[in-house]
């Protein structure tokens, strides 16, 4: 049974990853490609600007719904109202503080449109993360794995119909529209599908029990948005501060969408990771194999994506973009040697996470905010978009380490325990590779380099042992056997 379920799960996210890659490159980077100069840029700024303000629309809600349903499903129909009425209170506050914000920033007419479109497209995704809790929360995993790819799909339909038959009529303000329509189509369906077990009347308020979900959902939603900040201050303050912000912050997005792309991954790991985390604490049993297999596995990982990334950093814009510059390649070598922080950050994140110091990574986080702002401030003036970018590594290395650090001190786990000899000499053997690669004989054929470094870094994981594989397929296994469970536990 779990091999059967673990098959399905595999199944499931295989076809996560295939959908959103076809989405990011097949439709997004069309967009992008399609749209005149700096439009996508302006709107990649207003989605960042969203997201700082996305929180206040969740407030930690989803998080929270998620992880009481899971050991009280019978509370769904008892809870959804209020829940539901909450989220629309929260996504009234959302919109007065977001239009306040775009005002205050200088956004007008057609900006300040595009700016209420972004805003509806993210307040339509906060209700479906929200829903899909509630699916999580009963155990039915395989129903939200396809709601899960729904939005995409919608918009591979529409955008992407849109830019095979009439390219000339997209713009950026239907791109939104068109975004907004399909998150909102999906929660439509998602209330559909959860309305059999919800009360006829919704939904409601109480204030007593408002209150009280803010107060639960609090920290969750003080950590996402101290995330948030730290990850998504950079375009917004690259297209407001540059004399050609709108073009400078699309440069900035095409290199994103690759980082977009290979966080995929990261999340999907970091999501199994957190559980495993936690009931190792709670039964008091040793954290540092899981600890160990998760580092190794993510940063390796993260090294054999990011220095070919890094080393073909031109090339690829080029094949991607029309309108690639070599700024475009300088932003995607920051933002590839962030990604491999960001891997230390999601194992490390999840370890804290699930042994209670949430109070303690905001803290973390609120520095990270402060440095990124004080860097950014200085380095756009200085360098543009690509000063931009290297604030970004610089903050993203910054928190992952300090993080990686105090881990080991609050948890009393030896800094040996993770085998960082070989994963320096992991580097060493990739970075060798590239400079070998990158001989100037070897130029004309870059797109074979590509993946023969990426090829030769995931041996030379497996040989200096870095990734157990046994220990690999007994967490798939132990996903499985959760999953297993909990879907049993719902019938």
């Amino acid at each position: 049974m779990v091999g059967q379920f673990f098959r399905n799960a595999l199944f499931q996210v295989s076809l996560n990853v295939l959908v959103k890659g076809v989405y990011l490159f097949g439709v997004e980077r069309v967009v992008q490609n399609t749209l005149p100069a700096g439009d996508y840029g302006l709107y990649f700024s207003l989605l960042g600007l969203g997201m700082l303000f996305q929180v206040i629309a969740d407030f930690g809600l989803q998080l929270y719904n998620s992880r009481e349903l899971s050991g009280h499903r019978h509370l769904l129909g008892k809870y959804f109202p209020y829940f539901l009425g909450t989220k629309l209170l929260l996504g009234l506050v959302f919109f007065v503080l977001l239009l306040g914000a775009g005002w205050w920033l200088g956004y007008r007419g057609a900006e300040l449109t595009l700016l209420v479109l972004a805003g509806l497209a993210q307040f339509a995704n906060s209700l479906v993360l929200y829903l899909r809790s509630n699916l999580a929360g009963m155990g039915r995993f395989a129903l939200d794995g396809w709601f899960s790819i729904l939005d995409k799909v919608l918009l591979i339909a529409t955008v992407g119909g849109l830019l095979w038959f009439a390219p000339a009529e997209l713009t950026v303000l239907r791109f939104a529209a068109l975004q907004f329509l399909s998150w909102g189509l999906t929660a439509l369906l998602l209330f559909l599908a959860l309305r059999q077990r919800l009360p006829r009347r919704l939904p409601r308020f109480r204030w007593p029990t408002v209150l009280l979900l803010l107060l639960r959902g609090g920290p969750f939603a003080l950590s996402v948005f101290l995330v948030v900040a730290y990850t998504k201050l950079d375009g917004v303050m690259i297209e407001r501060l540059l004399p050609d912000g709108a073009t400078a912050a699309s440069h900035y997005a095409a290199a994103y969408r690759l980082l977009d792309a290979l966080n995929i991954f990261g999340w999907l790991l970091a999501g199994l990771l957190l559980p495993m985390y936690a009931r190792l604490y709670a039964r008091g049993e040793s954290l540092l194999p899981l600890l160990r297999f998760s580092v190794q596995l993510l940063l390796a990982g993260g090294l054999c994506a990011a220095i070919p990334l890094a080393t073909y950093r031109h090339e690829i814009v080029g094949a991607l973009y029309h309108f690639a510059e070599p700024r475009t390649g300088h932003i995607l070598l920051f933002l590839a040697g962030s990604f491999v922080a960001q891997c230390l950050n999601y194992a490390y994140g999840s370890l804290l996470s699930a042994t209670g110091y949430i109070g303690q990574m905001n803290g973390i986080f609120t520095l990270g905010i402060v440095l990124n702002l004080a860097g950014n401030w200085w380095a756009i003036h200085h360098y543009g978009a690509p000063g931009a970018a290297a604030v970004t590594f610089l903050t993203q290395a910054f928190v992952a380490a300090l993080q990686a650090v105090l881990a080991h001190r609050w948890l009393g786990l030896p800094g040996t325990a993770v085998a960082w000899w070989r994963l320096a000499l992991l580097l060493s053997v990739l970075l060798v590779g590239a400079a070998v690669l990158r001989w100037p004989a070897m130029a004309p054929v870059w797109w074979l380099g590509l993946p023969v470094l990426a090829m030769l870094g995931a041996a030379a994981t497996l040989l200096l042992g870095l990734v157990d594989l046994r220990r690999l397929r007994e967490l798939g296994a132990d996903a499985g056997a959760r999953a297993v469970a909990k879907s049993s536990d719902g019938k």
